[in-house]
This record gives C-alpha cells, sequence and structure tokens, in this order.
C-alpha cells in the first residue's frame, strides 16, 4: 500500500468519528456531483478518489478491515463487454461504460435536447440523436478497445471530433479516426487498414452497444452538433463540459429509480440495513 493510498484510507477510518452513515466512493468530480444530487447527506457521505483502481482499492482495503457502510461505484469500462466480474459485493460497477453513457441513455438527453437544440433543426435531422450518437461512438470506442487487447496505447485525450465526423449527419468517417489518433499519440506508424479491419470485427460482435461506447466521446459529439446541426448555440456555450452538465442536472429519480445502478444499490442497502444511500426513502419514493 502507498503512503497515498494509506493516508486516504486512514481519513475515511478517522471521519467515522463524525459520521456514522455510509460512505459512497466514486472515481471523479462529475460523480459527486451526479450522486449528490440525490443521496440524503445526513446519512451517506460521498467521497471522491482518483480513477477506478483508487475506488477499488480503498474499499477494499475497508472490506478487509472490517469497516462497515462504504460502497464504491465504478466505471464499467470494457469490463462488461469482456465478461471481467467484480469480486467485491461493495464495489458496484454502472451498467453502462462510464457515467456520460448513463445520462444519454436516459431521458436526461430528451431534456436537454429541448433546451439546447432547435426543435426544426432537430426535425430535419430526422434521426433518433441518440442512436446517431451511439453509431458515430461505436467506433471510437471500438478503436479504445482493441488498444487495449494489443497494448497500442493509443492516445484519445483532445481527440479533435470535427475532424473525423461529418457533422451535418453524424456519421463518422473510421479511416479519419484512424488519423487523428495517429496525430493525437505521434505515431505515424500505424496499419490504418489494419486498424479499420480490427474496428470492423469488433463492432460485428457487439450486441449492446452501451458497453462500448463511451459517453465522454458522445457528450463531445453532442456539444459539437448543438452548435449547427441540432442547434444554433455558440461554442462556449455547449462547451462539452456545459453540456455534462446539463444532462447531469437533467437527470431525474426515475431515470434513477429505473437504472441498474439504482436496484444495486438498493440491494447493497438491503444487505447492509443500517447504512441507507437514499435516506429516508428510495428514489421511488422521492421522484
Amino acid at each position: 500500500m502507498t503512503r497515498s493510498l494509506n493516508a486516504r484510507v486512514n481519513a475515511i477510518r478517522q471521519t467515522r468519528q463524525e459520521h456514522a452513515g455510509c460512505f459512497v466512493v466514486v472515481e471523479g468530480r462529475d460523480d459527486r456531483l451526479f450522486f449528490e444530487q440525490f443521496v440524503d447527506r445526513q446519512d451517506c457521505w460521498v467521497i471522491v478518489e482518483r480513477g477506478k483502481q483508487n475506488v477499488v482499492d480503498v474499499v477494499s482495503i475497508l472490506e478487509a478491515d472490517g469497516f462497515p457502510g462504504v460502497v464504491g461505484v465504478v466505471d464499467a469500462d470494457f469490463d462488461h463487454f469482456e465478461g471481467i466480474g467484480q469480486a467485491s459485493d461493495n464495489i458496484i460497477v454502472l451498467e453502462t461504460v462510464d457515467l456520460e453513457a448513463l445520462l444519454i441513455r436516459s431521458t436526461a438527453l430528451d431534456r436537454v435536447l429541448v433546451e439546447l437544440g432547435s426543435v426544426d433543426k432537430i426535425a430535419k435531422f430526422g434521426a433518433s440523436v441518440r442512436e446517431a450518437l451511439l453509431a458515430a461512438a461505436l467506433p471510437i470506442g471500438c478503436l479504445r478497445l482493441h488498444s487495449r487487447r494489443v497494448g497500442l496505447s493509443l492516445t484519445f485525450q483532445g481527440l479533435r471530433y470535427g475532424r473525423c465526423i461529418e457533422v451535418a449527419t453524424l456519421v463518422l468517417d473510421v479511416f479519419r479516426l484512424i488519423k487523428e489518433v495517429e496525430n493525437r499519440t505521434r505515431r505515424f506508424d500505424l496499419p490504418r487498414d489494419h486498424l479499420a479491419r480490427e474496428i470492423d470485427i469488433i463492432q460485428e460482435s457487439v450486441k449492446d452497444r452501451w458497453l462500448v461506447c463511451y459517453g465522454a466521446d458522445m457528450v463531445e459529439i453532442l456539444a459539437l452538433s448543438l452548435r449547427s446541426t441540432l442547434g444554433t448555440n455558440s461554442a462556449q456555450a455547449v462547451a462539452p463540459d456545459v453540456v455534462r452538465r446539463y444532462l447531469r442536472l437533467a437527470y431525474q429519480w426515475p431515470d434513477l429509480s429505473g437504472s441498474q445502478l439504482g436496484r444495486d444499490l438498493r440491494a447493497w442497502e438491503a444487505r447492509n440495513a443500517t447504512y441507507r444511500v437514499w435516506g429516508n426513502a428510495d428514489p421511488g419514493e422521492r421522484a
């Protein structure tokens, strides 16, 4: 155990002196803001760790020490698609790749389109926005997965989505995607035809796109589309962080109550009857 991890675990142990309720340990700030919309803050404190493995490590250590009332919530990434299970009952894995995908799959997307979109432009687009986002994000997710499987260490940070997506249709060009990832990674020796074939092979095996498509990619594509294809907003007004915030605030109790995340957390409460994530009522009752 590193010193920093030891310090973080001890901080939670010491906090027990002032908080008798449960702790939900999450990956980052956006996750905390999401949960704090719903939890009863007297009964449940949300603790931020930086990244999935840190959440798992902190919860595992506390669990091994017999420290009660701690549950971690982490992104699935490709775990469901790859058949990777979570050994601990105190770790809940999202049913989608990441939190943004959970938001986009819900009715939050519809509310955000009403708020930020143009009725005429959305009607002219003539297709399901949600389906279009999934279709555009799928090849990116497949390339991410291939990179992870074979250890290519491709860089997707700072991906310029406008360079590989036809904005009018939201259709992604796979070869332009590969070129953009090459530029991000500073790798110009990558076999483009081979990577395109690998993307196709993975796509053909996908039965549930929510297990492969990153919501982080879909938010970027949605933000891009709200500037022209689906809306008339300035780039600043629909920056990805702004769109992410709108989605988070548009997510409502019925969305959470009907999700696997909501069901898993209620099941955790049932196994840990002393502790309440939602306080005196569950999400459905407080809608």
